[in-house]
């Protein structure tokens, strides 16, 4: 066979969604040189793996059941090293129709699930997935090698240092301001506005005091939450390389959203040293309210962070789980758990106010006013 003629050929497996190819196709296209591998089918269907396609997709597709994604895989070993990663311009060998229809393997995963139903749903929206089952400890994910030193923290540095709070700039002041972009488009290339990680920038201090390798916190003023201040919204972190008494020049360290020439820095509160690693239950805990969300949106969803009018002065910690209740509860310190709407981690305390992400939830009309309680403590990981 030509050169042309194969490209013709493989040209047509691309375009058509799925297409039988004859024995000597699926020689040049899948297998090498030497004939077929154990198990494989010789009336199999060849398939382009376009973007977004994954191996529980097709055999859903295919197969009529992702559960198969296991036939797949075993005939295509030679060409897929990890399951969990395909890519577009990979050619796959689906099985035929009747190994699609007729064959039955014992299935790894049982129809009824052993474990108890969860009080909250995790995610009302997962589909079916590979990672479902996957072990905690020491996991391999493609090729990344993951492992896990210790108990890990109920609220990551990034958590705490990206999360929204409310304040208001007299309690936040002295305030320095981002004045200059170093080395901004040398080119007069039309770049994004916005400033990249590594990048460096020029901040004009007002006041505010610091010296080489201390940490600042860029944020953006959002709107007013009465009558507690306005919500400040982290945007980046900076390490201060040199600093005068005026101005510092500082590298942008992490980026947690749109940081630009313009937008304010403060010194951050410091992440824990023994950051919560475990919770304590708690039967009859604080009270208070969600005073509002930090993303105004009809239906929440996990992760949008809430601000509670209840802080450090009430007794609230990182790590604090709150549970809240509809607004019609008029005492959520005898609610009971059944009636909970929602399940709030806090991630940042100041002193009358709390940030807290919503890690379960039950009803996405979680509204402001919801009264809350304090149903867990956080445990820290020191002695």
């Amino acid at each position: 066979m030509s050169g042309a003629e194969r490209v013709t050929l493989a040209t047509s497996v691309r375009r058509g969604p799925v297409r039988r190819v004859g024995l000597l196709l699926a020689l040049l296209l899948v297998w090498p040189a030497g004939g077929f591998a154990q198990g494989q089918d010789a009336g199999a269907e060849a398939y382009e793996v376009q973007r977004g396609d994954t191996l529980w997709g097709l055999a859903e597709q295919y197969l009529a059941s992702g559960r198969r994604w296991q036939d797949i895989y075993a005939l295509n070993r030679s060409t897929v090293r990890d399951p969990d990663l395909i890519f577009p311009g990979q050619v796959l060998t689906l099985p035929s129709a009747a190994v699609a229809a007729g064959a039955e393997r014992p299935d790894p995963w049982p129809q009824e699930d052993p474990r108890p139903a969860p009080s909250f749903q995790e995610n009302p929206f997962a589909g079916p997935s590979v990672f479902d089952r996957s072990p905690e400890r020491g996991v391999t994910l493609g090729r990344f090698e993951v492992e896990f030193s210790g108990q890990e923290p109920l609220v990551s540095s990034s958590d705490f240092y990206g999360a929204p709070f409310i304040a208001t700039a007299a309690k936040l002041d002295p305030i320095a301001t981002t004045v200059r972009m170093v080395g901004q488009n040398p080119l007069n290339l039309r770049l994004p506005a916005t400033i990249p990680l590594n990048r460096q920038v020029v901040l004009l201090l007002r006041g505010l005091r610091v010296q080489a390798g201390q940490e600042l916190l860029a944020f953006k003023w959002k709107r007013r939450v009465r009558p507690h201040g306005n919500i400040a919204e982290p945007v980046a972190m900076l390490t201060v390389l040199e600093a005068g008494t005026d101005s510092a020049r500082a590298r942008v360290r992490q980026v947690f959203g749109a940081y630009e020439v313009g937008d304010p820095v403060i010194l951050p509160s410091a992440y824990p040293a023994s950051p919560p690693v475990a919770l304590q239950m708690e039967e009859s805990g604080i009270t208070g309210r969600v005073l509002g969300f930090a993303t105004k949106h009809p239906l929440l969803g996990l992760s949008d962070a809430a601000f509670l009018d209840v802080g450090a002065a009430h007794g609230v910690e990182l790590g604090d789980e709150f549970a809240a209740f509809s607004t019609d509860v008029l005492d959520p310190g005898s609610a009971s758990l059944t009636d909970a709407l929602a399940l709030l981690r806090v991630v940042r305390v100041r002193e009358q106010t709390a940030t807290a992400v919503l890690v379960k939830l039950r009803d996405v009309g979680t509204a402001a006013g919801s009264p809350v309680r304090l149903v867990a403590q956080a445990v820290p990981s020191g002695p």
